[in-house]
């Protein structure tokens, strides 16, 4: 039993202000683990003033980004160290495989912050831009043209303090992925843990102070609908990431739209895995189940849910599926053999239960699954479920179901595929399988969806990950999710003038039309001359 009575406000545990808590319950064991403390607003106020306070007054905005990835590294450093302790924690609160809990869950934050720690070590913020534009302007009557020229400085500034929501499938793993950018930024940031699984989440605290993190850098609470709507929509916040349902994540996106606020928002998918006829089934078959029903039970945002194979060799797929889903272990977590193990809470369980139910009504088959493990009484466990006789505008094919639940629908040739395909609200994610992987290339490009990968289910976690439609806006990733938390800024001086030594120097200078070597406006001898890259 692990309690709490505090949040992690300003560098320091501080007694929360309210006396509601969480109880967090094991999804294997249906037993309470822990208890956290619920946020007040009041408690609200205070996590929002402290991150306030080191964005405004604090050193974290102004250090370097070398500086600010000294510290990446050591929190690098404290979740490698704390692993071990981490592992069956994060098993027994969120009920994903132990497997999982080692090699992703603890494993993807250690990379997500060294990776951004390294990209720290060439972020550039500044660079002087003087051109000539004059020769793209209008000509006048006298045949000349007017001059136009710039002489600046363009500066990418941190945008300030991040309300921060990570979603519970990859609760502890999502800190890396948003707080990694965020900080490397210079943004602070309030860190709102997941209801269902926050004990993992709270151990962060401890490895920001031991890694030296300034107080109010990062600020960790835990709150309910209203309080969290209320961090949303804090006059002192600039910013907010949400993963989550789109259903919340249209709400986050109408609070943040009237208060002209920047958001990043990832809200999961439908995804498809389109088969082609000349894909050998022997290799296919393993990566779809991995990884749909196989992928943290199918809690999984970019979970392949729709199997989208030729209609001729349906039965065969269907088949050898649903021999696959049913040699998958059903059980204990903390077993090193268990392949799927127990949703997040008895009420999603029901939930996928119900969109089970109603395909049924729509007329599919369940070919394998589609209810709960007889020999499992306790626990909120799910059989993996392949449902057969679909239609892509049956509500289990267009609706979320985040369960261990796919969908085999058949197409009638490459087009009708592709078609099926886009053919969803969301595009987040997909792949395509196909013996020929410069035409697999081909059909990714026309399928409407962030990340998509050629007979593969693997993601580039160095690139950039989003999706189109109902999956979400902005991205999160690789060099692009810092470029998320930062504003630019231009500052001119006349073209006529040099830009101050102190200013320009060593400063990048600005490729691009117009800012090569001329003898236009804002071409030169001065702090901007050159050409390319050169740097002052």
């Amino acid at each position: 039993m692990i309690e709490h009575d505090s949040f992690y406000i300003d560098g320091a545990w501080r007694a929360a202000k309210s006396d509601k808590t969480f109880d967090v319950i094991s999804p294997r064991s249906e037993q309470v683990v822990g208890r956290v403390p619920a946020a007040s607003r009041d408690d609200i106020d205070d996590a929002v003033a402290a991150a306030r306070r080191a964005f405004d007054e604090g050193p974290w905005p102004r250090l370097s980004p070398v500086e600010r990835a000294e510290y990446l590294r050591r929190i690098a450093a404290g979740i490698e160290k704390r692993r071990p302790e981490l592992v069956p924690l994060i098993t027994e609160e969120l009920g994903c495989s132990v497997l999982l809990s080692e090699f992703y869950m603890t494993a993807m934050p250690v990379m997500s912050f060294n990776y951004f720690a390294e990209l720290g070590q060439t972020l550039e913020l500044e660079e002087v831009r003087v051109s000539d534009l004059t020769p793209f302007t209008a000509t006048g009557p006298d045949g000349g043209k007017t001059p136009m020229g710039g002489n600046s400085l363009v500066i990418r500034e941190p945008i300030g303090v991040v309300a921060s929501f990570p979603a519970y499938n990859f609760a502890f793993a999502a800190v890396g992925q948003k707080l990694g950018p965020a900080l490397l930024a210079g943004c602070t940031v309030v860190l709102k843990v997941t209801e269902p699984n926050p004990l993992a989440t709270f151990v962060y605290a401890d490895i920001f102070e031991e890694a030296g993190l300034p107080p109010g850098v990062v600020n960790i609470v835990a709150a309910g609908p209203e309080e969290s709507a209320y961090l949303v929509e804090h006059p002192g916040v600039d910013m907010v990431s949400f993963t989550g349902s789109d259903q919340v994540g249209a709400k986050v996106a109408a609070a943040t739209a009237a208060l002209v606020r920047p958001v990043v928002l990832e809200l999961g998918g439908k995804s498809a895995a389109i088969v082609l006829e000349d894909a050998r089934m022997e290799d296919v078959i393993p990566l779809l189940v991995g990884a749909s029903v196989g992928a943290n039970s199918g809690q999984s945002c970019v979970a392949r849910s729709r199997f989208i194979v030729p209609a001729a060799q349906y039965d065969a797929y269907a088949d050898a599926l649903t021999k696959a889903f049913s040699s998958l272990k059903v059980g204990d977590p903390m077993e090193s053999d268990t392949v799927v193990g127990p949703l997040v809470t008895q009420k999603h369980r029901d939930r996928v239960a119900s969109i089970v139910e109603e395909a049924k009504r729509e007329g599919a088959t369940v070919a394998t699954g589609g209810k709960r493990p007889a020999d499992l009484s306790v626990g909120w466990y799910y059989e993996p479920t392949l449902i057969t006789d679909a239609t892509n505008d049956m509500k289990i094919s267009r609706e979320e179901t985040f369960g261990p639940v796919a969908v085999l629908i058949p197409h009638d040739g490459e087009e009708d595929a592709i078609r099926i395909a886009n053919d969803s609200p969301y595009g987040l994610s997909g792949s395509v399988f196909t013996a020929d992987d410069a035409h697999g290339f081909e059909v990714a490009r026309r399928i409407r969806a962030g990340t998509f990968s050629v007979n593969s289910v693997a993601a580039d976690l160095g690139s950039p990950f989003g999706g189109y439609g109902k999956s979400g806006l902005g991205r999160e990733h690789g060099p692009t999710a810092v470029d998320e938390y930062l504003h630019s800024r231009t500052i001119s001086l006349d073209p006529g003038k040099t830009l101050p030594v102190s200013m320009a120097s060593g400063v990048r200078r600005g490729d691009g039309p117009g800012t090569g070597t001329g003898t236009g406006a804002g071409a030169g001898t001065g702090a901007g001359a050159g050409t390319g890259t050169q740097a002052l």
